[in-house]
Order: C-alpha cells, then sequence, then structure tokens
C-alpha cells in the first residue's frame, strides 16, 4: 500500500494519528504525508501520482475530477471521518475507486451520546450535581426524577445512529416507534421491539423523541413548528443530527413557553451564538456537539481502517466499512 494521507496537522490529527499509529501506518506500507495546513493543490496532485490510497478526515481536499486525472493508480479512498460527501465527487464511483469510512463507529458512538443525553435529562442530571457542589443541598422530598425505563420513545430517522440507538434501547423496556422513509426490516422489529409509523403519531403520542436525520436539502427544518407544536406537555425532545433539521426558531418559542424539554448537541449555527436564549432555559440540556465519536474512538477508527486499507491493497481482503454511491449522495454535506 501507497498512501497520501492528506490532513492538518494540528491537535485534532494527533488525536487520529497518535505515535502508535503513525508507527503503525508506516509499517503498512510507504506512507506520504500532506500538511494541509502548509501544502495545497498542487503539492497534493503531485504526491498523489503514485498513490493507491487516499487518506482523508475533516477538512481534507475532496477527490474533485481535477485531482482524480492526476491520480491514476488510486483504488481507494479512506476517510476518518462519518460522512464521505465532503470528500467525494460522482467520478470516484465512476472510476470504481472504493470509499471506505469511520461512519460505523460515529453512529455507535453518537447514538451511546444521545442515550446519555436522554438518562441526563430525564434525570435532570445536571441539576442536582450543580445544586450538590454549589448549592450542598442533598436530596429533598419532594425532589422529582424521571426514567427512559417504560417510556414511550420515538425514533425519527433508521440510519445507522438510529439503528444502534433502537439496539440499545431494546434494553430498557420502553414503547418504541420509528419513523422512516422505507420500510425496515421485520428482524429488526422482532429483534429490537419497535414498531413502524409516521413521523406525525410519534410527535403526538412520545414522551421522549430523538432526532436521527442525515441533514441535506430534503431533510432542512423537517422538524417544523407544526410537529414541534404536536409534542405532549413536559416530554422530551433529543437531537444528536444537524441543527437545520429542526427550526430552531421555532423550537425556541416553544421551549421559552416551557411546552417541552430538549437535550440539544446541534445548532442552525456553530459555535452556538452566546447570546442565543436557549442558553439561558431551565428546559434545555445544552452541548457544544459531542454526541459524536469520542476523542478516544479516534485512534481505534484509525488504526482499524488503515488495517482494512492495507489488506484491500495489499491482499484483496475486501473492504468492511464500504460506503456505497447509493448512500453517499444521501449523507450530511458537513
Amino acid at each position: 500500500m501507497k498512501a497520501l494521507v492528506a490532513i492538518k496537522k494540528d491537535k485534532t490529527f494527533d488525536t487520529f494519528f497518535t505515535e502508535e499509529n503513525i508507527k503503525f501506518a508506516e509499517s503498512l506500507g510507504e506512507i506520504v504525508w500532506l500538511d494541509t495546513a502548509v501544502e495545497g493543490i498542487e503539492e497534493l496532485k503531485e504526491k498523489i501520482r503514485d498513490c493507491d490510497t487516499y487518506v482523508t478526515c475533516w477538512g481534507s481536499p475532496a477527490l474533485t475530477p481535477e485531482i482524480l486525472d492526476c491520480a491514476p493508480k488510486l483504488k481507494l479512498l479512506t476517510h476518518l471521518g462519518s460522512t464521505v460527501a465532503p470528500v467525494v465527487c460522482d467520478e470516484v464511483y465512476e472510476r470504481d475507486i472504493k470509499v471506505i469510512s469511520g461512519f460505523d463507529y460515529f453512529s455507535k458512538s453518537t447514538a451511546e451520546g444521545a442515550v446519555a443525553y436522554m438518562l441526563a435529562a430525564m434525570r435532570d442530571i445536571p441539576f442536582y450535581n450543580d445544586r450538590l457542589k454549589e448549592k450542598r443541598i442533598w436530596r429533598e422530598i419532594d425532589d422529582y426524577t424521571d426514567s427512559v425505563l417504560y417510556k414511550k420513545v420515538g425514533l425519527v430517522g433508521y440510519g445507522g445512529v438510529g439503528r444502534y440507538v433502537a439496539k440499545m434501547l431494546s434494553t430498557f423496556d420502553v414503547d418504541m416507534k420509528i419513523s422512516a422513509r422505507r420500510e425496515l426490516p421485520e428482524e429488526d422489529k422482532k429483534l429490537f421491539g419497535f414498531t413502524q409509523c409516521t413521523m406525525e403519531e410519534i410527535f403526538e403520542t412520545c414522551d421522549i423523541i430523538s432526532i436521527h436525520l442525515a441533514y441535506n436539502n430534503s431533510t432542512h427544518h423537517m422538524i417544523d413548528d407544526e410537529l414541534l407544536s404536536k409534542i405532549k406537555p413536559g416530554a422530551l425532545l433529543v437531537n444528536t443530527a444537524r441543527g437545520a433539521v429542526i427550526d430552531e426558531q421555532a423550537m425556541i418559542k416553544h421551549l421559552e413557553k416551557g411546552d417541552f424539554k430538549a437535550a440539544l448537541d446541534v445548532y442552525e449555527s456553530e459555535p452556538i451564538n452566546m447570546d442565543n436564549p436557549m442558553l439561558a432555559l431551565p428546559n434545555v440540556l445544552m452541548l457544544p456537539h459531542q454526541a459524536g465519536v469520542t476523542v478516544n474512538l479516534r485512534a481505534v477508527l484509525t488504526h482499524d481502517l488503515l488495517q482494512e486499507s492495507a489488506d484491500f491493497i495489499d491482499k484483496g481482503i475486501p473492504v468492511k466499512n464500504e460506503i456505497l454511491a447509493s448512500k453517499a449522495t444521501s449523507m450530511s454535506k458537513f
């Protein structure tokens, strides 16, 4: 394997390419390093000429037709992020270049994050932690906590993340409903114990609603004021997908009135404007886009995808984390 690694060398780079992973990569074949912070497209076009593998991450140059014309030996794109939409074009697939990514690792970790946010919000963990540490107040007789157990939980979307959330929640004895554009497998329905229904039914009936939609033109503001108006009083809305799948201004209006609670990891504008009124609302749990793959898993997926790349290039072993063209076109654009 001769691989070009085109990633900005900064603190984020170090979390993917630890010292151990750099040594591991170089043990697998010839690694050509390109620091995108100081080297541009012309350097990339020169360095990729004899490479069979192109390794990318967030912010790496996309495989455009211009670059592909300079890469006659390229057989594999290895993306260390989740969505490959920012780094591929139709010509990649037309030239029969395989594409793999960390999508499954990101999906499982994001699902863990979504369930963690549900638990934290339902049990009001941040509030009781702060009250005990800052105000030194112990548990009081009229304190109220809630549970995910036995709740009606609705998942909007059933891609990689949604399926993992369904699997994790299946141990919580929840009444699970899922909305998706396609008919979901009967085996999954039996295995995880959910029923498929409309999005409207989820918003009208569920105690917890978790959003798992890719962001594209068709899902922009899909969760609009009409749907938000259907949420049961006191229910919990969780979003670990992309901020713009929800009409944020409509959501703020409902949250300010106390119509429901929210646990949010993503926002229409990121980093979030520090004047955003949600920051002052007690019924909103807010995280700074951290539900995705945890930092410790970055090195794990890098190791695994490098091994998978070398196995494919040098031994002809089929790839496991392949992203087909049909999936790439439906992935979030960022």
